[in-house]
């Protein structure tokens, strides 16, 4: 430990005291007002809305827009809250100890601090700081909650989203609460995108590298599209939010010339925007349940869907109007993508089949495409559009060739479910995901394994490194 000259060591004690009585002199400070969104809304977040929401409304009592939380439910309708009155307020009453029926119903009660800032919240006004008293002020929270990741995680999460960088070099990864890089060459970590949803389900790069887009959610709560500008060299930088939903957005894709970017999700709801102007251009709602997956025809004009309602449909985006509806699955369909010359789909699902279908005039299935011991999760095409490549259910990535759908050879390695796949822009190197946090990479010609790493900074796991 250093040590002082002892005339500096007077002077710097003679400071202390000199700051201490200033300090003693001034006034209290006045504690500023309690803010609803940013004191009493966590506090209802993490108490109260898992029981009072508008899907679940224990009692009658919805308590996601503040103009429904100060009306009350069964009980209590006009007198929940009584501004500048928490004596007189139904929600106070039910929140102390003594409180009949004492609430959380059946849970741990709010802590006494807790209360007390709720009630003081109370007496000075009950004032909702939000935009409006009808919007979902839970929504709003979600959204402008800054989550920061752990510098180390603890435990590997689960990768539901790969996809290569524009030059090839990286491999992005779902994170938590963020999107990682990591070098393909040797499977070091490269970088790290933070100010993501918890999860992240899609990441998809414009042809020209100029634009990436992700999607992510809270689940059951809270969904976001992103979209940011890539320059070589410098990590991607925002552009702006684009879907918003109170559920998961799973999906986004960009137009081949990168014009558009399409998102959708949890909510059924097909969006198509304007890339460079952030216009919504195009919005259909024509599915019964999530879409999972969609995916832009070569020549831009048509997107593809796939859903949990066990249907994939085409819709013309220059028309604006739902083209033909595939059925053929009767299981959840999981991934879709269009074959290069535009003439077919192929969509994976819950039966363990890749199925192949025309889309002129109405959906006929040419050919199944199967081996699978578990559903089909992810599919990609080599940049030529001759080999496909899908995984999900049983722990291993299979080659086919589009045209006849024969197996060309099945990649081994893996010990968990794969929900990514993703093929390198020269189309040599696949890389895949899988729900136990692991990332491997193989040679697109041979099958040769490449990296095998965990997608988690920091996190260390027994036998685990890459290949040589």
């Amino acid at each position: 430990m250093p040590s002082f000259p002892r005339s500096r060591s007077i002077f710097v004690s003679m400071l202390f005291v000199v700051v201490a009585s200033a300090i003693a002199e001034e006034p209290p400070a006045t504690p500023k007002p309690v803010s609803f969104m940013a004191d009493v809304a966590p506090i209802m977040v993490r108490n109260c809305i898992a029981c009072h929401n508008a899907r679940k409304p224990e009692g009658k009592y919805v308590m996601t827009t503040f103009a429904k939380l100060a009306k009350g439910g069964k009980v209590g309708e006009d007198a929940n809250l009584e501004p500048g009155k928490p004596d007189e307020s139904y929600l106070i009453e039910l929140i102390r100890p003594e409180g009949e029926p004492r609430m959380p119903y059946k849970q741990d009660p709010l802590s006494a601090a807790d209360i007390a800032l709720i009630e003081r919240w109370v007496t000075e006004g009950a004032k909702y700081d939000g935009a409006s008293a009808d919007e979902d002020w839970t929504f709003l929270l979600r959204k402008s909650r800054k989550v920061e990741p752990p510098e180390s995680y603890p435990v590997a999460v689960p990768i539901t989203a790969l996809s290569f960088s524009p030059d090839g070099s990286k491999v992005e990864a779902s994170g938590y609460h963020e999107v990682t890089a990591w070098k393909t060459a040797d499977g070091g970590l490269d970088g790290r995108l933070k100010g993501m949803p918890e999860r992240v389900y899609d990441i998809a790069f414009s042809r020209d590298g100029k634009w990436m887009a992700t999607a992510g959610g809270d689940p059951g709560l809270y969904g976001l599209a992103k979209l940011w500008a890539v320059e070589a060299g410098s990590p991607p930088k925002l552009v702006r939010d684009l879907a918003e939903a109170q559920d998961a957005v799973f999906a986004v894709a960009f137009s081949p010339d990168g014009s558009r970017v399409a998102t959708a999700g949890a909510d059924r709801i097909l969006r198509v925007y304007d890339t460079a102007k952030g216009d919504l251009v195009f919005q259909v709602e024509d599915h019964a349940d999530w879409i999972l997956d969609i995916a832009f025809s070569p020549d831009g004009k048509l997107l593809a869907t796939a859903s949990r309602d066990k249907t994939s449909k085409v819709f013309d985006v220059e028309k604006k109007e739902s083209l033909v509806t595939f059925p053929g699955h009767a299981q959840p369909v999981y991934a879709v993508l269009f074959a290069a010359d535009g003439k077919s789909v192929v969509s994976g699902g819950g039966d363990s089949l890749a199925r192949v279908w025309t889309i002129d005039g109405e959906a006929k299935e040419v050919r199944k495409i199967s081996g699978f011991g578990g559903p089909v999760f992810a599919m990609s095409f080599t940049p030529d559009g001759k080999t496909l490549v899908a995984a999900g259910g049983d722990d291993k990535v299979r080659l086919f060739n589009f045209a006849d759908g024969k197996a060309l050879r099945t990649l081994d390695g893996h010990k968990d479910w794969i929900y990514a796949v993703a093929v390198s822009p020269d189309g040599k190197t696949v890389a895949s995901g899988s729900w136990d946090g692991e990332v491997r990479t193989w040679n697109v010609e041979d099958g040769k394994p490449g990296q095998t790493f965990f997608a988690a900074p920091g996190f260390k796991s027994a036998g685990v490194q890459a290949a040589k």
